[in-house]
């Protein structure tokens, strides 16, 4: 992992737009209205696909708070915010989303300590949001929401010492565990596998991002979610570096699992449907929870029989596994 120290996020910007039962039509933020108006663009045609689903009103007012990062890996804004199902007074349904727009120096290293480095304003922005999407009096929560602290000076040093003593100190039985992945699912020896074999490409056709998501498992419990994140997305940067790409990170309970779902080529109106409508999931997104195929796969491959070994080994720390997934898949 790379130092970060001194990496700020600058110039905070809150927004805010969307519905709320408070409100008889649309509110918004008076701050962001470009940034408002890309993400209100691409809401509302993922609404219009959404609801060519039959059952959409279902699947839309179950699904909870969904997390959300866009970052270009070599652009110096980013977005984060939080987005929840929501309707107005009349119970007209479209969602309500919060956000903060910000300035970093390096996207590609910020990226897999973003959930660790963003823990604390993601927390209290969902709380934010929860309460607007509730509550029959809303002028107080959507003057919070216009001027969400955002910390510049994260500091660094001390959030990359906990991402590598997790590394250390935790083994892959350990994070077998931490992810609760059990029957129904494949081994995190075979999601890992695949996550390299699905991203190798990126290495040499970078021109072209690739054209569907991935899906990955989260644990259920909340304390372990940002290491978590950090480890999947560390894996993923790995394959990043040679080209720009426009990544969308989602955090939610995507169908009664709590997932990380990543994308590389920003945030297509269908992407947006996935999150709600499974069928739609499983058309742009591959779900790494499924990845029995790899096996045969890894045994014809020379190039990752070391990694393949390395994870045969439950008792084999993180920290070996991502340097060796790294040296198979990226020769870094």
């Amino acid at each position: 992992m790379n130092s970060h120290t001194g990496m700020q996020l600058k110039n905070p910007s809150s927004l805010y737009f969307g519905k709320i039962p408070a409100r008889g039509d649309f509110v918004k933020s008076a701050n962001g209205i470009k940034v408002i108006s890309l993400i209100d663009n691409w809401v509302a045609q993922g609404m219009e696909m959404l609801l060519a689903e039959p059952a959409w009103k279902n699947y839309y007012d179950s699904a909870g708070a969904i997390e959300f990062l866009f970052i270009g890996t070599r652009k110096k804004h980013a977005i984060c915010g939080q987005l929840i199902s929501s309707s107005d007074a009349s119970s007209r349904r479209f969602p309500f989303i919060a956000a903060t727009l910000f300035e970093l120096d390096d996207a590609l290293a910020f990226m897999p300590l973003s959930p660790l480095a963003l823990e604390r304003h993601a927390s209290h922005l969902r709380g934010l949001v929860q309460h607007a999407v509730r509550t029959q009096d809303a002028g107080d929560v959507l003057a919070s929401l216009n001027d969400v602290a955002l910390d510049p000076d994260v500091d660094w040093p001390k959030i990359t010492v906990a991402y590598e003593r997790h590394l250390l100190s935790t083994s892959l039985d350990g994070m077998t565990s931490i992810l609760g992945v059990g029957e129904g699912n494949s081994t995190l020896q075979q999601m890992i596998l695949a996550l390299g074999y699905l991203l190798q490409p990126v290495l040499t056709a970078y021109s072209v991002p690739p054209q569907k998501g991935l899906s990955l498992p989260l644990p259920r419990d909340a304390s372990c979610l940002a290491l978590a994140k950090s480890f999947w997305l560390d894996l993923v940067a790995t394959f990043l570096s040679r080209a720009e790409f426009e990544i969308s990170i989602f955090s939610c309970n995507h169908f009664g699992n709590p997932k990380l779902i990543v994308t590389f080529n920003g945030v297509p109106p269908n992407i947006y449907r996935a999150l709600f409508d499974e069928q739609a999931a499983q058309e742009c997104l591959i779900d790494i929870g499924q990845s029995a195929w790899v096996d045969e796969y890894a045994m014809q491959d020379l190039s990752t029989i070391k990694l393949s070994s390395y994870l045969s080994h439950g008792d084999l720390a993180l920290q070996q596994v991502v340097q060796t997934f790294r040296q198979c898949f990226a020769g870094l």
